[in-house]
C-alpha cells in the first residue's frame, strides 16, 4: 500500500510539472494574440485566463506530489531498467503503432486521397491491427460503410464542403 502511495505521489509530480510547463506555454502563445482595444477584449483573455488555472492547479499537484516523496520515488522510477521495460512493452509498441497509422492517415493520405478511400483504409488497417471483428471482411465493410456515412453527412446533412 506504501507503495502505491509513492508511485502516486511520483505521478502527482511528474503531471503537475507538467501543467505547469503546459501552462506557462498557453500564457505566453496567449500574451502574442493581437490585442484590439484592450486586454479585455483582445483574443488572448480567456487562454491567459486558462493557463494561469494550469499553472495554479499544476503548481499544487506538484507541491503536494513532492510533499509526500515523490521526487524520491522518481527517480528509482526513471532508472534504466523501467525505462527500457516500458519502450518495450506491449501496450507501447501497439501504441505507437496506432499513431504512426494516424499519422500516415492525416499527413499522407488525407488532401491526397478522396475523403472516402484515405479514410477507409485508415479505419481497415485499425480494424485488422486490433482484430476489432471476428470476421476480416466484415471489418472492412464496416469500414467503408462509415467512411462512406460520414462523406455523406457532412456533405449533405451538415452542408460543409
Amino acid at each position: 500500500m506504501e507503495e502505491k502511495k509513492a508511485r502516486n505521489a511520483a505521478k502527482d509530480l511528474f503531471c503537475g510539472v507538467l501543467l505547469v510547463l503546459f501552462g506557462i506555454y498557453v500564457i505566453i502563445d496567449s500574451l502574442n494574440m493581437k490585442v484590439y482595444n484592450t486586454f479585455i477584449d483582445a483574443p488572448g483573455f480567456f487562454p491567459t485566463l486558462i493557463g494561469a488555472v494550469l499553472v495554479l492547479l499544476g503548481g499544487i499537484l506538484a507541491f503536494i506530489g513532492f510533499k509526500l516523496g515523490g521526487a524520491r520515488e522518481l527517480k528509482e522510477v526513471c532508472n534504466g531498467a523501467f525505462i527500457k521495460e516500458f519502450i518495450t512493452s506491449d501496450s507501447t509498441i501497439r501504441v505507437v503503432i496506432l499513431v504512426a497509422m494516424m499519422i500516415v492517415y492525416i499527413y499522407v493520405l488525407l488532401g491526397r486521397v478522396h475523403f472516402i478511400i484515405a479514410t477507409s483504409i485508415y479505419l481497415i488497417a485499425n480494424f485488422l491491427y486490433l482484430k476489432a471483428t471476428k470476421q476480416w471482411w466484415l471489418g472492412i465493410i464496416i469500414a467503408v460503410a462509415m467512411s462512406v456515412i460520414v462523406y455523406y453527412a457532412f456533405k449533405l446533412g451538415i452542408s460543409m464542403p
